[in-house]
């Protein structure tokens, strides 16, 4: 082999060297010395002496692919690599060929990355899978966000063919009411399930979406949180419940428990539901 092809060999990050007839080192690549850790002078040495897990030549592939045998060596900086050999014979057969070492240490890395992805991934999904299976609590949102979550929850009501009920809840405004306003929000989420969302409108008003829920169960949250909100001693308090029909818009519905909502206030508080004309 001459310089110019080892020059090729060990700028691909491997390297090789010559064999004489009978399987020693007759010449190295300084790519070979490099990635063996062997001496300089390496001429008459035999290959396994200086790479330990090396098969017999007569084992070795003629090439190397994806299945041929990884060998781990330390080089001369020190450093362990994953290498793979392959013998390229003399067609004339006058030398014992071409002993090429290949740097497989990337592929090495980059299965070990890819494993550790892999892990990383698994955990994910089952973090992921854990938090679905815990209950997921409610918490108050602007009514922007609640528009929003409303017609998300109105397009699977409308794909799977559950019933959707809108509770408005208007409490008579007064001077203490701004100080209860965080117990209030906490009685409301303690009164729904984790499906269920709640915005606020302003000081006194919210609003609360119930999915899966028909009238009938929306009349139920609402005695639940009239008797919640009593007993904070606010007594005067107006609840609207509307179930959305069935091409009815999101804010239709919304507007007509509104209004079912303040109907109940102005009549000294209580509960009204606004069932849809057919």
């Amino acid at each position: 082999m001459n310089a110019g092809s080892r020059e090729l060999i060990d700028a691909t990050g491997g390297g090789c060297c010559q064999l004489r007839a009978e399987g020693t080192i007759d010449s190295a690549s300084p790519g070979f010395v490099a990635l063996t850790g062997a001496p300089k002078d390496i001429a008459g040495r035999e290959p396994g002496a200086l790479i330990r897990e090396l098969p017999a030549l007569a084992e070795l592939p003629s090439m190397v692919d994806a299945e041929t045998p990884v060998l781990r060596v330390v080089g001369a900086d020190g450093i362990g690599r994953e290498l793979s050999a392959a013998l390229v014979a003399d067609p004339g057969g006058e030398s014992g060929g071409v002993l090429i070492l290949v740097d497989r240490s990337g592929e090495a890395r980059l299965r070990r990355s890819q494993a550790r992805l892999g892990r990383q991934i698994d955990d994910l999904k089952a973090e992921l899978a854990e938090r679905e299976r815990e209950p997921r609590r409610p918490r108050i949102r602007s009514m922007v966000e609640l528009a929003r979550r409303l017609d998300e929850a109105l397009m699977r009501a409308r794909r799977y063919k559950h019933p959707l009920t809108i509770i408005s809840i208007e409490v008579e405004s007064d001077e203490a009411l701004a100080d209860r306003a965080m117990a209030v929000g906490e009685t409301l989420i303690a009164c729904v399930r984790g499906v269920d969302d709640l915005g606020r409108a302003d000081a006194n008003h919210w609003c609360l979406i119930l999915p899966h829920t028909p009238l009938a169960g929306g009349e139920v949250v609402a005695k639940r949180v009239l008797a919640r909100l009593a007993e904070l001693g606010l007594a005067t308090v107006g609840v609207g419940v509307a179930q959305v029909g069935a091409e009815e818009p999101g804010s239709a519905a919304v507007e007509r428990a509104d209004q079912a909502g303040a109907q109940a206030l102005e009549s000294g508080g209580g509960l009204l539901l606004a069932v849809a004309l057919v």
